[in-house]
């Protein structure tokens, strides 16, 4: 029964975002306003969010729903921004980006399952990825100012690098080693022995004793 509700949750999900997407484009085509030329990474960006609406009807068994939903809405949002400043350029360093998504999603995921390791990993990838955006971006923007004469580039970097110093302001809780929130450590377990009492055995020696002055 429950994998058979499984099956109908994803197929709900399916539905929705196929009957969404296609009344957009129907109203596209039938409005003449041409929307999603400009609008249409945006539907990658609900598919992420749908991730995360199973994630929460699901609780626990879905929390690793977590990491797709944050690396769909991810390219969504770079695809936006990509398509509506025209900086398709971007990609050569914006990619690094998809590893901090993937971060954010392990951190979203240990809302519920409360490991340390899970939460360091996860401020380890976020890290890793504007790290790599910042040396990257600065390679390909500043120096070979990939984007051309426009400010667009320079500002989709300088964005990156804002993102950058708010993780190094405020990351030291990810990294910190004293439990959070009920987070549970990597230790292993402690078997603990129960002492069980001999009996004394000077009674039963004595008895002979006993009986030979009886």
């Amino acid at each position: 029964m429950a994998k058979k509700s499984r099956i109908l949750n994803w197929q709900f999900y399916l539905g929705v975002i196929l009957v969404v997407v296609g009344g957009l484009f129907l109203v596209d085509q039938l409005t003449g306003l041409h929307l999603m030329r400009t609008y249409w990474p945006l539907l990658i960006v609900f598919l992420g969010l749908a991730f995360f609406v199973a994630m929460l009807v699901s609780r626990q068994t879905g929390s690793g729903l977590a990491i797709p939903g944050s690396l769909f809405v991810m390219i969504g949002l770079l695809l936006f921004v990509q398509q509506f400043f025209k900086l398709w350029g971007t990609w050569t360093y914006a990619w690094a980006l998809l590893i901090s998504a993937i971060g954010v999603g392990l951190l979203i995921m240990n809302i519920s399952a409360k490991r340390i390791s899970l939460r360091r990993v996860a401020g380890l990838l976020i890290g890793i990825g504007l790290v790599l955006f910042l040396i990257l971006g600065f390679f390909f923007e500043i120096i070979l100012k990939i984007s051309g004469p426009g400010v667009e580039g320079r500002v989709f970097f300088s964005a990156g690098v804002v993102l950058l110093g708010l993780f190094v302001l405020f990351s030291r809780p990810l990294f910190a080693k004293r439990h959070a929130g009920g987070e549970a450590a990597n230790v292993p377990p402690v078997i603990t022995v129960e002492a069980v009492p001999v009996p004394d055995p000077a009674p039963a020696a004595d008895a002979p004793k006993n009986q030979e002055t009886d």
